[in-house]
């Protein structure tokens, strides 16, 4: 870019003409410089603010770095005790008594008595506004004081009781103190933070010696710098001064109408979220009964219940949001009101949109546990209940994940309450020992149910011996699971049990079975005979799975009886179940009638005395 001479004037810069470089462009700057030169020789206009950006002007760039970085009045040395400066706010008259700025506590007070009796000009000696120029100064520090004033009062940062008496900014310890700032002096004191948009503005006042006078406490230049953001960011609205006085009372840091305001905007939001909500849903429903889609009764079911599912927590969602947006100033050309409500309203949202998720999670692990089964196949319905243990227990697991998050978002807000962060690091391993040994129990069982779920020793539908009880999984929860038994009883069972206990499944890896029936007979009877009625009744039973060939053997015999074991099989440990007991009373029924002198007795042998 084309360097002038220091010592023209701007003037003359503006009316010299630029002359083209024959060389070609360093960067992109000279390039787009050398463009706008040959557009201005061919008489072509383009806005001032274009030719503003390319003026290098050393003056014109010394202008606009002060701007940006103004004269602390820093002298560059460095003291532990204060900040050295070389003047301190030489725009304003030199008073005959001097305030008295000794400690932070002298500081906060006298500033605040001269706000009181309305001395905003003597109040303004409490402020370090060497970032001002010195017509500034003068012109503004009475405004810069109120403004100060109004910040401070509203955000309760008069905090006179942790100020210290001391020139030196020490805090004394009290005995058994450990606070690691205790017994070392300061030379800048936080008085708070306050929100502006998304990040947090500290207040510093700050220890500074002018030359070899004596140091003082004033507020920092950089607070003094952020009033006028921070003010028009929290400044009263203009229209406070048309309304009754009874409205501008304020409770908690919020006016009257402040409440009002913030009550009725959020029950026209709340209106507006129930309004679009039954709209939508009505909307569906037209859609969905119309004669094009009338065979999909189901599915509109599923959709009127969803959105009904969700009308009133969304609604609540898009109230909260639309009120959180509101004190926090999101909304284009409306100012932010009782901001003090902000961290209420994040809780709000926060606790609604978890209530709005905790519902939509519900509704589709519900729907996905009500399809219709009857018609699936064998190898289709034990991946059913694979998929359906997994959507079980990763419900819940995922609820549970949502509200811890949801706790962690909801804390986030409240992060510039004082030692919270330093409350929570120190207390982090006494609250784990104890959590640890209190709730071990409850999260080993947690932790077991997540086990049960990846390794699936156990499924939803599985038949489960438990105690000598025939059960069945109903259902998997965070510790425990639910197991029906053949007489309607339910068993809770806790998860480590299926861990770290011997468990009997009966339908683990496939659901087909295999059972026995015993029968004891005398030793007279016709096995073979008795095998082929066996094989026959088996075989001639709807629920034998037809692949399995019964089996009837001798497995034991005694002094009075035989021992016949008979093996049959079915597709299920229910059905297996109800084929042997009816096999057994067929079987039964067959000895009785047909075999009836064959059926076990007790003999009895007399001899004749002789």
């Amino acid at each position: 870019m084309p360097a002038y001479a220091d010592n023209q004037t701007s003037a003359e810069v503006q009316n010299q003409a630029p002359t083209q470089s024959s060389t070609e462009p360093d960067n992109l700057l000279d390039y787009a410089e050398n463009q706008l030169d040959q557009l201005s020789e061919q008489d072509i206009d383009f806005p001032d603010s274009v030719a503003d950006v390319f003026i290098t002007d050393d003056t014109e760039i010394a202008d606009q770095a002060g701007q940006l970085q103004a004269d602390s009045a820093l002298t560059g040395e460095y003291n532990e005790s204060y900040y050295l400066l070389k003047t301190l706010n030489s725009g304003l008259k030199t008073l005959s008594t001097p305030p008295n700025l000794a400690t932070p506590l002298a500081t906060l007070e006298f500033f605040q008595s001269a706000i009181i009796k309305e001395q905003y000009d003597l109040a303004a000696y409490a402020l370090n506004m060497n970032l001002l120029d010195n017509d500034t100064q003068a012109n503004r520090s009475s405004e810069l004081a109120q403004r100060l004033d109004f910040l401070l009062n509203t955000k309760g940062l008069y905090v006179f009781n942790s100020m210290p008496d001391r020139a030196d900014g020490l805090i004394e310890p009290p005995i058994g103190s450990s606070s690691s700032i205790s017994g070392i002096s300061r030379r800048s004191i936080k008085l708070g933070y306050i929100n502006y948009r998304d990040r947090q503005v500290p207040l510093f006042i700050e220890r500074v010696r002018v030359n070899d006078e004596a140091p003082i406490w004033v507020f920092s230049a950089q607070t003094v710098g952020n009033i006028d953001n921070l003010y028009d960011r929290y400044k009263p609205p203009e229209f406070e001064q048309y309304i009754p006085e009874w409205m501008v009372l304020r409770f908690f840091g919020m006016a009257v109408w402040e409440f009002l305001a913030l009550v009725c905007f959020f029950l026209v939001t709340m209106g507006i979220g129930w309004l679009v909500s039954r709209v939508t849903g009505k909307l569906v429903n037209w859609y969905v009964g119309d004669a094009a889609v009338e065979s999909l009764t189901h599915s509109k079911r599923s959709i009127t219940e969803f959105i009904d599912q969700l009308t009133v927590p969304l609604t609540f969602t898009i109230g909260f949001s639309s009120v959180f947006t509101l004190v926090s100033g999101g909304f284009p050309y409306i100012e932010s009101i009782a901001t003090s409500t902000r961290p209420i309203m994040w809780i709000g949202l926060v606790v609604s949109a978890v209530w709005l998720g905790i519902r939509v999670i519900n509704f589709f692990a519900n729907r996905y546990k009500d399809l219709q089964i009857d018609g699936l196949a064998d190898d289709e319905y034990d991946k059913y209940r694979v998929r359906l243990t997994y959507v079980s227990v990763f419900r819940r697991l995922f609820i549970f994940v949502m509200i811890l998050g949801s706790i962690w978002v909801g804390v986030s807000e409240f992060t510039n309450i004082e030692g919270l962060g330093t409350t929570l690091l120190t207390s982090a391993g006494i609250a784990g020992v104890v959590i640890g040994v209190a709730a071990q129990p409850t999260l080993g069982n947690i932790i077991a149910g997540l086990q049960v779920a990846i390794t699936q020793p156990v499924r939803i539908g599985d038949t489960v011996m438990m105690e000598g009880d025939w059960t069945t999984i109903e259902d998997l929860r965070y510790t425990y699971a639910v197991l029906k038994t053949w007489d309607e009883r339910r068993l809770i069972v806790p998860m480590r049990h299926f861990v770290i206990e011997i468990v009997e499944n009966w339908s683990h890896t496939e659901s087909h079975q295999t059972c026995v029936v015993y029968l004891f007979v005398d030793y007279g009877i016709d096995i073979d005979t008795v095998r082929q009625k066996f094989i026959e009744v088996v075989k001639a039973h709807e629920l034998w799975d037809g692949k399995t060939d019964p089996a009837l053997i001798v497995v034991s015999v005694n002094e009075e009886t035989i021992k016949l074991r008979g093996a049959l099989a079915s597709d299920s440990p229910l059905n297996a179940w109800t084929l042997e007991c009816d096999v057994r009373e067929r079987m039964l029924e067959y000895l009785h009638n047909e075999q009836k002198g064959y059926l076990p007795t007790e003999r009895i042998t007399l001899k004749e005395a002789q």
